[in-house]
Formats: structure tokens, sequence, C-alpha cells
């Protein structure tokens, strides 16, 4: 396994948890110096991004695209794929499309689903769950067209009313049968659902294309109460080997916060390489 950081580019404004620096070749130069494998990048809109000087950096700094986040679409633009107007659903899948041409120039990599996909409405659950499903088979044909992955994220009842839990998530992609519908894992989402964190991995087992740490009240890993050693170990044997995406709070000292989280998780992944 190898670690990223997320990380919010310049082109939003979105209040998410991602490292940012004073600019694009800053933040991606504090990750690289720090020892970080990749990024995670969150982004708004390509079309508002300098794709030519990010890809200079990512070639100077050595780092390695692993996931693309739909986070700012819901959190800035307030997008969702199960609005109820129906232009803005429409509005939704077409940024969604633009976030997948993006992902796709950085290899097979996922295309992160989390507040993105919306609350299904109270008075009327099943035409949501309509919504959501004609969302994702629309969204995972067209990146197959480009291999890219579209990973679905277990989210808590504060972030959304549906696909609650690891089962939740297991569930609704076997039920698709889709080869690039996958699992986004959240080790401080996990650790909120009833079932144990471990054994919502090993549930994950054969969907996992991409995950998040964060320790609990998304400190850096290793500032709070979760077992990382037996979540390591946990991933390891369900066969997953991408990246570990620390996605944590960005207090005042975010490079030191960032900083924390490649030493702790480092010297575990070595440990148990």
């Amino acid at each position: 396994m190898k670690l990223a950081s997320c990380v919010l580019l310049p082109d939003s404004d979105a209040k998410i948890f991602a490292y940012r620096g004073e600019s694009m070749e800053r933040t991606l130069k504090d990750i690289a110096e720090i020892g970080y494998d990749g990024v995670e990048l969150f982004v708004r809109d390509p079309d508002l991004l300098d794709v030519t000087a990010l890809n200079h950096l990512l070639e100077q700094t050595g780092l390695e695209v692993c996931c693309v986040g739909t986070a700012p679409l819901s959190a800035q633009d307030k997008l969702t794929m199960t609005d109820s107007d129906p232009q803005r659903r429409s509005s939704s899948i077409t940024a969604a499309k633009k976030l997948i041409d993006f992902t796709s120039l950085y290899g097979s990599i996922p295309v992160g689903i989390g507040k993105f996909r919306g609350n299904l409405p109270p008075n009327d659950r099943a035409i949501g769950w309509k919504w959501l499903r004609d969302g994702f088979l629309e969204l995972c044909e067209y990146a197959e067209k480009k291999n890219v992955l579209i990973a679905v994220e277990p989210q808590g009842m504060t972030s959304v009313n549906n696909l609650i839990s690891t089962h939740d998530c297991v569930v609704w992609i076997e039920q698709f049968g889709i080869p690039n519908l996958g699992l986004l894992l959240d080790t401080f989402n996990l650790s909120g659902e009833n079932e144990p964190l471990i054994a919502n991995i090993v549930e994950a087992t054969g969907h996992i294309s991409h995950v998040h740490v964060a320790d609990s009240s998304r400190l850096p890993p290793g500032q709070g109460a979760i077992d990382f050693v037996t979540v390591v170990r946990s991933l390891r044997a369900t066969g997953y080997n991408g990246f570990l995406s620390a996605e944590i709070a960005q207090p005042q000292d975010a490079r030191g916060a960032a900083q924390k989280t490649w030493s702790y998780l480092n010297n575990i992944l070595k440990l148990y390489a």
C-alpha cells in the first residue's frame, strides 16, 4: 500500500477535509516533501484548472493521482444526483462526467461519490432510489468507456440518508453487477457504524477501490481511538493494495497534521509490508 493526501486545488473554495496550500504548486510540493506517494484531487471544475501546469507539477514532484473526489460539486455548487429539480440532476451528471474525463488522464483510478449522491426525498424514497440508480448506471457506463472506476462511499446519517453502511453499499454494488463500480471506505465513517470497523472491512472484500484514512474526530491517524495496525492488516487480508488517502481535519498547522499522518502510517506500513 502507498500513502496519499486529499488535496483541494485552488479552483474550489469548498470547505472540505483536504490539504490546501497557498497555491497549487505549494500544495503539491508540500505533500511531496513530506514523503507522500500520491494525491487524491478534489476538483470543482477541470475547465477552471490549468491541467498543463498540474501535470508538470505532478511530474516534477513524482506524485501519483490515485483518486478524484466529487465533494466540491456538492459542497460548493450544491449539485447532487438526487436533486428534486430534473435540470439540476442533469447538471450534476454532466459535472461528474467532466470529472471522469479529467480522471481518465491519470489511468484506471476511481472517482469517489459520497455526499454528491444527495438525499432521497423523504416523501417519496422510491423515486429517489430511481434517480440514484439511473445516475449511477449512466456514470458507470460513461466511466467504463474511459477506463475509470466509480467508487461509492458509505456515509452516516449526518451526511446522507442512503447507502449508510458498508453492508448497504455492498448489496447495492452486487445488485448492479457492474465491474467498474466499487467501494470507497473511510475509516472515520466506518468507525461510526454499529458493526466493528474491522468487520466492515472484511465484508467489503473484493469491492474496495479506494480507502480514506482519518482517526476519530477526523484527527490525524494515531491521534485518536482507531487501531490502524489492525486496519492495515485487515486491508491486506482482503487483498487491497492501493492507496491510503488522508482525509483529515485541517488545523492551523495543516502541514504538521499531514506530517504526523504520514510518519505514523509509514511506520505501520514498513512494519507490515
